[in-house]
């Protein structure tokens, strides 16, 4: 793979990103590695009188909250040095990947699961009210369908389905790149 600074994983809400990260985080490679989760940098500077992000998305909408996803995607850009960020699973929109999809500094993974697996996933999710899960398994799939369009685009793709540490492995195997 190409030489980059930053990672970004992308793929449907129930993919395991978050997880995928908090795993990441686990591996001895980290040195000089910041990891983020995009929806908790929203959460964190918006969303302080709210216990999660389903109740932020319900009182602001989701056209503010998209607008709050660009910009702490862009500042989260900017920062120096090396960096895996998770995305939310509607941040990689037609137009954010073809502005950053050929950027040399920048690759992008996606952990890739079917969509009953994602659904399966959000609907048994006792932490959280997820928002799509409101939205009902039809739309969730219309959804869904949409993105891996925009998913299927790119070339690095990891197996949601795997326990944790295999992804793990194989996502730290292919970032030799990092130098870390």
């Amino acid at each position: 793979m190409a030489s980059c600074e930053k990672i970004l994983i992308a793929g449907f809400s129930g993919a395991g990103k978050t997880s995928l990260l908090k795993q990441l985080k686990t591996h001895p490679k980290t040195q000089g590695v910041t990891f983020s989760d995009l929806d908790q940098l929203i959460l964190k500077k918006h969303g302080k009188k709210y216990s999660n992000l389903s109740e932020l998305i319900e009182d602001n909408g989701w056209e503010k909250f998209r607008l709050w996803e660009r910009q702490e995607f862009e500042s989260w850009l900017k920062e120096e040095g090396k960096g895996v960020i998770a995305l939310g699973g509607g941040t990689l929109s037609p137009l954010l990947w073809e502005l950053y999809s050929k950027q040399r500094k920048l690759l992008f993974c996606y952990l890739k699961v079917p969509f009953e697996v994602a659904w399966q996933r959000l609907v048994n999710q006792s932490d959280e009210n997820r928002p799509l899960v409101k939205l009902g398994k039809e739309k969730f799939h219309e959804l869904f369908e949409a993105r891996e369009e925009i998913y299927c685009k790119i070339e690095w793709q990891l197996d949601g389905t795997q326990k944790l540490e295999v992804i793990s492995e194989a996502f730290w195997k292919n970032i030799s790149v990092f130098n870390v």
